[in-house]
């Protein structure tokens, strides 16, 4: 409310939609006794409601690179490379990481594209693992036509995995088994790209509780994996797993990778 005259001045030129307060509400507040009713959706409404413009949100756009601030927007890297368009979306939410790679791929032929995206998501960087999952994200949205980019890195350590996992969700019937340590570097990437993306998400606990719990002795093979995060992917799952036992066999077996690392 101490924004009202504000908002009153912004909407005419265009800047935001705003609707005041309803002020028979502020009257009945001041005539009703007893306690308050539950607030339902359409009485939140009555409380006042604002949101920019699209030429609202090109002014603070435009005032906050002034300041000094990164404020992507949709539609810049349409025109960049695979690497670009993999470490940008990074911190995108999915709405606009799926709108920002929808208009990348619209400028290039598929098998083309599939190809260059999956030249970037190689690495062994500390952003390697969300690169993976962005790439992963965006050949989901490519169609039969990248079919042979995926089988060209069937044999690629860092590839094959997503790479099998494409062909057979477009229900290939050829996709030749990974084998374990393919299955299992997959898991500890899967999980360092999601610990970078997410955090300590929901999503993340119910996928740590499922690997160690569906997978007798995970621990004891996962710390041999030879991918740069697993000390600090099997640390994290003993840090997010609710049992104390299983958490800490997760934090023996990231000791353990870490002195294997060193070794």
């Amino acid at each position: 409310m101490r924004l009202d005259d504000q908002f009153r001045l912004l909407e005419p030129v265009g800047l935001v939609e705003y609707r005041p307060v309803d002020e028979a509400l502020l009257a009945d507040a001041e005539e009703a006794d007893g306690p308050a009713a539950p607030v339902d959706d359409v009485d939140v409404s009555r409380y006042g409601m604002v949101r920019l413009t699209p030429l609202g949100l090109f002014g603070l756009r435009a005032r906050l690179l002034e300041a000094g601030f990164e404020a992507p927007a949709v539609g810049e890297l349409a025109d960049k490379g695979a690497d670009a368009l993999l470490d940008g979306t990074a911190a995108f939410p999915p709405a606009a990481s799926h709108a920002e790679t929808e208009q990348w791929l619209a400028r290039r032929e598929p098998l083309a594209a599939a190809r260059e995206l999956l030249s970037a998501a190689r690495g062994a960087d500390a952003g390697a693992p969300l690169r993976r999952l962005r790439c992963q994200q965006a050949l989901s949205l490519v169609g039969g036509e990248a079919e042979p980019a995926l089988r060209e890195v069937l044999d690629d350590p860092e590839l094959g995995g997503l790479a099998r996992v494409w062909l057979t969700e477009r229900g290939h019937a050829d996709v030749p088994a990974p084998s374990q340590d393919m299955v299992f570097w997959l898991t500890i990437d899967t999980v360092a790209a999601q610990l970078a993306a997410e955090g300590d998400s929901e999503e993340l606990h119910a996928l740590v509780k499922g690997l160690a719990d569906q997978h007798s002795g995970f621990f004891a093979a996962a710390w041999r994996v030879d991918h740069p995060q697993t000390a600090d992917v099997l640390e994290a799952m003993g840090r997010l797993h609710p049992d104390r036992g299983t958490a800490k066999e997760a934090r023996k077996a990231a000791f353990k990778a870490r002195s294997n690392r060193g070794r």
